[in-house]
Formats: C-alpha cells, sequence, structure tokens
C-alpha cells in the first residue's frame, strides 16, 4: 500500500482482502498517512491474522492493540 489510506479506501482494501485475512500479507513502507478509520480497518485486519509489514514508526505506534 502507498499513499494514503482513509475511509473512502477501506471498501476498497477489504474487497481486495477477501474474507479471510489470515493469509494475507500488508506492505506498509509507502504508506504516508491514514485517518482514523483505515487505521481501525488495518487493525481489524491484523485482528483478522493479516501481517503488517514495515509499517512506518508515525503510524505504528497509532496500530498497538492499547492505542
Amino acid at each position: 500500500m502507498e499513499g494514503r489510506l482513509s475511509g473512502a479506501e477501506v471498501g476498497e482494501l477489504e474487497q481486495a482482502v477477501g474474507c479471510d485475512p489470515s493469509g494475507v500479507c500488508l506492505e506498509l513502507e509507502e504508506l504516508r498517512s491514514s485517518d482514523e478509520d483505515g487505521l481501525v480497518a488495518l487493525c481489524n485486519l491484523r485482528r483478522g491474522g493479516a501481517l503488517l509489514h514495515n509499517v512506518p514508526r508515525h503510524l505504528a505506534w497509532r496500530l498497538e492493540p492499547d492505542a
């Protein structure tokens, strides 16, 4: 993924991943920003088993389980 992940793109992301995210690895090195909807979607995908690879530091802390 690259650029910005906002609520407008969440449906497209979820459709691309499908109903079982456990076999998915998302490369996030080029993800520059995300709104709250995008962060919630990434957290939900991770909870579903997706791997989030190379999460930028400025977003990683917002994806922590207790954040």
